[in-house]
């Protein structure tokens, strides 16, 4: 079981030194007039080209998929890399996207995109499903450093992701290690007791042999103190300002990539291996109402990737990824005892074991395959078909070892999910390619089985279902000047349910073999502004009117001493965002602000929801406002150093818990407007042949009562501490 205890009978230091000593091990075995828009870009693509050949390549790709008729936003996060703050801060910060966090570093988190959010929104590293990857905690657990840009993928989502997203997808793009070789290592500290340690370690052969390895190491106590009531000796409730004792947590992980590139046989042949382990202790309910003092949870994975792109002929290309995992989870909740918010326990009797809900020793293993295939064929001059497929299948099983061998087990069951995700697409160029077009059409099937105990007959019973479902889609973009585009996209998305909502997890989701897809018409209209460059400097502007209207959403509901997902409601999302950055001449003064609004509406007919009709679903947040500003000087001290101060300040209008029908001028809860600030500065300095940052940050520099959920705070002012080392 995990401890708090455990901890701190070791020290972070001696932990994150023997990660980088193991690693470092295993790595051994193994970056003129006044409009001057396309001429001026053009010589800026040279220059950088005689002076990195690493760069351009990931700006090209990046340029290439952002002037695509995709609906995307290409995300630049180099300039994050050297701050504290983790990717789920730095990605809340852009257009579209709100992270509601249940706490610190390792706290549950609730992505929105467009205001679809949790499963409805696929993750992605480098084209590898997330689930696939060391990085099985969430998208706080990836380190920022090792995260070159993120492509945000509004609603429609390309054939070649082989994904059954409904509102979008996110593909972080890291450092493949493919070209050079270097490195990188940093640390950071702060409040709450707070470390984090990453390094990368890159090797590129003139044979077309590479290797990479990557890893890292977190811990936090989450200590931080929050408004919270105590009983009095008179039996009375009165205020108290707690420290949260029972939040700590830890993740720990690497990944080796090794491989070819520019062979007879393979443009790029890659393997590449993970491991991660996490442990994290649960402080409280999803109201911070109730507190709990010793459930914890642990998760271990490991697992094999493998990559192959080849162009066959000048025709004919093919593209293949392949991987399979072992994931096991462990929840335990055993205690006879309840807590207090001083950390103290409580002097009455339990009635039963366990502090959330019955007492749970459990455990659940889950295997997983998968593999994505995607061919290229030229048509003929700008005319191209593109076909994918992507099977997935997973494998469960699970026990509860607190219970007696002779009581019947309701997680003791064998159960499998089999999911298929192919498409077609066709891609014209008119017009000097001013004018693209892409059509496509997808199918999703599934199939799921589970052999588990009748409660009522104590035999085992066999129980299956399956889906089939078509859609299709087309993405459109017109550039009336190089610097000026305009995109219109439609999906007719589907998205299957995943394994935990069909199957139940090992904690308290009991499973539901009945449950449908949840289908969406998707649409988008677009226009940006992309590098345009004038006397006055650089200018990018966007804006995306989107609408998202979803059947048969898969929605958790209460369901006895447990939860269920069931498929119950409508819903429609209507709104727009835009945003806007400027960059001065020589880079000295950058401005960002962007700003999403949307209306989250029932619309269901029939059912649970049907007394709701028309109304804004709650306790979702909908508008929201983001700044960022940044000052860069160079050679402060020397002609090889640079330093850049930043602030950012985010908007989150106020939001009602409960819908308005059920609401009255008494009754009335809300989660209020919350505004927040940050502040970073970054100095960096070329020594020799290293590049070393040091940067400081201050979250919550006002230290406001944050919220990202009702009546559960998020932490107070914190001061963090970062150095990177670059060689």
């Amino acid at each position: 079981m995990f401890r708090r205890s455990t901890f701190l009978k070791t020290r972070n230091s001696t932990h994150v030194f023997q990660l980088l000593s193991r690693l470092a091990c295993t790595g051994t075995f193994l970056l003129t007039q006044s409009f001057a828009w396309a001429e001026e870009a053009e010589v800026s693509n040279e220059a950088k080209e005689l002076e990195t050949l690493v760069v351009v390549g990931t700006e090209d790709e990046a340029m290439v998929l952002e002037q695509s008729a995709a609906a995307v936003d290409v995300i630049d996060l180099k300039s994050d890399q050297k701050l504290t703050a983790d990717l789920s801060e730095v990605l809340s910060r852009e257009p579209g996207i709100s992270i509601r966090r249940m706490g610190g570093l390792g706290s549950r988190e609730r992505f929105s995109l467009n205001g679809l959010r949790d499963e409805q929104i696929r993750f992605f590293i480098d084209g590898i499903p997330l689930e696939m990857s060391a990085y099985t905690f969430g998208i706080g657990a990836i380190p920022v450093n090792l995260v070159q840009r993120a492509d945000i993928y509004h609603g429609v989502v390309p054939i070649e992701l082989g994904a059954d997203a409904l509102g979008g997808a996110v593909n972080f793009i890291t450092d493949k290690g493919q070209e050079g070789t270097g490195g990188s290592i940093s640390h950071m500290i702060g409040d709450f007791n707070t470390s984090r340690s990453t390094m990368s370690l890159n090797y590129a052969g003139d044979s077309g042999f590479f290797s990479r390895l990557s890893g890292f190491y977190d811990y936090s106590d989450n200590n931080y103190e929050v408004d919270a009531t105590i009983p009095s000796r008179l039996g009375e409730t009165i205020p108290y300002k707690a420290e949260r004792f029972h939040d700590a947590y830890k993740g720990q992980g690497a990944n080796v990539d090794v491989g070819y590139t520019e062979q007879s046989w393979a443009d790029l042949f890659q393997v590449g291996l993970y491991t991660s382990e996490y442990d994290k202790e649960i402080q409280h309910n999803v109201t911070m109402s109730k507190v709990y003092g010793e459930a914890t949870i642990e998760r271990k994975t490991y697992g094999l990737n493998l990559r192959y792109k080849k162009q066959l002929t000048d025709e004919l290309s093919l593209s293949a990824t392949a991987g399979a995992s072992e994931l096991k989870s462990h929840f335990s909740d055993t205690t006879d005892y309840f807590y207090l918010w001083n950390g103290e326990r409580g002097m009455e009797e339990v009635p039963r074991p366990g502090e959330i809900n019955e007492a749970c020793e459990c455990t659940y293993w889950r295997n997983t395959e998968y593999a994505i295939a995607h061919l290229g064929w030229q048509l003929a001059e700008n005319h191209s078909l593109d076909f994918s497929t992507s099977p997935t299948k997973h494998r469960q099983t699970s026990k509860n070892h607190y219970l007696s061998k002779n009581k019947p087990d309701p997680l003791d069951a064998e159960r499998e999910m089999f999911s298929l995700v192919s498409g077609i697409n066709y891609t014209f160029d008119f017009f000097d390619n001013k004018l693209q077009n892409k059509l496509f059409v997808k199918h999703y099937s599934q199939e799921r089985e589970s052999l588990q105990l009748n409660k009522t007959t104590k035999l085992e019973e066999r129980l299956d279902s399956s889906i089939g479902r078509m859609g299709w889609g087309n993405v459109v973009r017109y550039k009336f000047y190089e610097w000026l585009i305009g995109k219109a996209s439609y999906e007719q998305a589907t998205r299957l349910p995943n394994f935990a909502e069909v199957f139940g997890n090992a904690e308290n989701v009991i499973a539901n073999l009945d449950l449908s897809e949840e289908y969406s018409n998707n649409y988008n209209l677009s226009l940006e502004i992309n590098e345009l460059n004038n006397d006055y400097g650089s200018w990018k502007t966007g804006t995306n009117l989107f609408i998202r209207d979803v059947e048969d959403a898969i929605i958790l509901m209460t369901v006895n001493n447990g939860s269920q997902y069931h498929n119950v409601s409508s819903v429609d999302s209507k709104g727009f965002q835009v945003s806007g950055t400027w960059t001065s001449v020589e880079d000295f003064l950058s401005i960002e602000a962007n700003y999403t609004t949307f209306d989250l509406i029932n619309t269901a007919d029939k059912g649970l929801f049907a007394q709701f009709k028309n109304e804004r679903i709650p306790n979702r947040p909908h508008t929201f406002f983001n700044t960022k500003v940044g000052l860069k000087w160079t050679s402060i001290f020397s002609g090889y150093d640079e330093l850049r101060l930043k602030w950012n300040y985010r908007f989150v209008d106020r939001f009602d818990l409960f819908w308005d029908s059920h609401k009255s001028a008494q009754s009335i809860i809300v989660v209020p407007v919350q505004e927040s600030h940050s502040v970073a500065a970054i100095y960096t300095k070329d020594i020799y042949s290293y590049t070393v940052s040091l940067a400081a940050e201050i979250q919550n520099v006002t230290n406001e009562k944050l919220y990202d959920h009702y009546g559960v705070q998020r932490p107070g002012r914190a001061l963090s501490l970062k150095t990177v080392v670059e060689f």
